[in-house]
């Protein structure tokens, strides 16, 4: 996960931490949505705390993204 935050870091030229900053800020902003829909989705997420972390969202949205390729 290190390496992708890394590479999108150095594509928009700013340093890593910001790149978890956002990624921090949209999974905020995508847990508050009231629609129940997109609740269910962010609990589909697998993480260790009540919330995924930058590198818990990368990988899960990596397993989804290599799903659909596969099928």
């Amino acid at each position: 996960m290190k390496v992708i935050l890394k590479k999108t870091a150095k594509e928009f030229g700013v340093p890593v931490s910001e790149v978890r900053s956002e990624i921090d800020k949209a999974i905020e902003i995508g847990l508050s949505d009231p629609d129940p829909a997109v609740q269910e989705k962010w609990k589909t997420i697998p993480c260790i705390g009540d919330k995924p972390t930058a590198e818990e969202l990368i990988a899960w949205a990596y397993s989804q993204i290599k799903n659909q390729s596969v099928s």
